[in-house]
């Protein structure tokens, strides 16, 4: 085994993945959790509230593809001023039986993409069958990518978006319509945005309610991505099902953290998590009328997943290049 570690850029990844093959990574990962072919504790989750900024460790091993690793990525406030994204991350992936760093990558564009692709699974398995209406709050980065998503899974006929930022709900439109060919429509607000809609996604990084209770119709399928509650608590305990993508994770993030800090829901309250409805451990839609929330923050494991597929990709292709962190040479003694 070669003790040379393989540097990837982001576009060396753009060439190894896309989103259809994102949404096959991301269902079988959910499975391998669903069948317990997947190690994942909880991310660690670190605040650096003097520079405006939180980053989280997440590591990840999944048994069946002898695949593991760890993704560092967070977000800092003032990058935007700088000319930076808000969100910079990286994956290392070292082979699980020696622990050789096999490879370091960018990991902000597997991050953008394995968020929609899993919003993009549940809604395969929790949204209504056939679904047309799409409302997606907020059009950023992550909303677009929720879109494409979502767009390559079903037949949409609207899509409504709405952003506190007028001029980027437009260029949204704009965008996706000319990518997609789908006909995506600005709403004023998110009632308007929501109403009859079979899919809703909040997409924001707002500490704020955004969908209030009785804004939202039967069979209506919720997505929240956003590391704060978005969602009325009152849709939260009246919908039918809650399903997480990790129970241990929601309990200190996202859309449920503060209802658990309260003491208003627990475990028992939650249907289930991703990976037991896609691996057929537990039903999931079961009726048209239903109310689904997903509240899915995100897994290390889905990247670990994708990095697995673009290190086999980029190998093929001849891209990246190479460098010795350890300082071994091929028979594994220091040179």
């Amino acid at each position: 085994m070669t003790p040379n570690t393989l540097l990837l850029s982001r576009e060396d990844i753009k060439e190894c993945i896309d989103m259809p093959a994102c949404l096959e990574i991301v269902e079988g990962v959910f499975r391998a959790h669903g069948e317990g072919n997947a190690v994942m504790p909880p991310k660690l989750h670190l605040e650096m509230d003097h520079v405006d900024g939180w980053i989280n460790a997440m590591p990840a091993y999944l048994v069946s593809q002898n695949a593991a690793g760890l993704k560092w990525a967070g977000g800092w406030g003032k990058n935007r001023d700088k000319g930076l994204p808000y969100i910079m991350a990286e994956i290392l992936l070292i082979d699980p039986e020696t622990g050789l760093l096999k490879s370091v990558m960018e990991g902000g564009y597997i991050t953008d993409l394995r968020t929609g692709a899993a919003t993009g699974v549940a809604a395969k398995y929790l949204a209504k069958k056939d679904p047309k209406t799409v409302a997606i709050i907020g059009a950023g980065k992550q909303g677009r990518m929720q879109l494409r998503a979502l767009h390559h899974l079903f037949d949409l006929e609207e899509v409504r978006v709405v952003d506190i930022i007028q001029e980027t709900s437009r260029n949204f439109v704009k965008d996706m319509q000319e990518e997609l060919g789908v006909i995506v429509r600005e709403s004023r607000n998110p009632q308007e945005a929501v109403f009859e809609a079979d899919i809703i996604v909040t997409a924001t990084a707002a500490d704020e309610i955004l969908v209030k209770q009785g804004w939202v119709s039967k069979g209506a399928f919720i997505a929240s991505i956003g590391s704060y509650p978005e969602i009325d608590p009152q849709i939260i305990f009246n919908s039918n099902k809650i399903i997480v993508d990790s129970w241990a994770q929601s309990k200190h993030r996202g859309e449920l953290s503060r209802l658990v800090q309260e003491g208003k829901i627990g475990e028992e309250n939650i249907y289930g998590e991703m990976g037991e409805v896609v691996a057929g451990k537990k039903p999931g839609r079961e009726a048209k009328d239903e109310i689904i929330i997903a509240c899915l923050i995100g897994i290390g494991s889905h990247d670990i997943g994708c990095a697995h597929h673009v290190y086999k990709k980029s190998q093929k292709k001849g891209l990246g290049q190479t460098f010795n962190f350890q300082q071994l040479n091929k028979t594994g003694f220091t040179g």
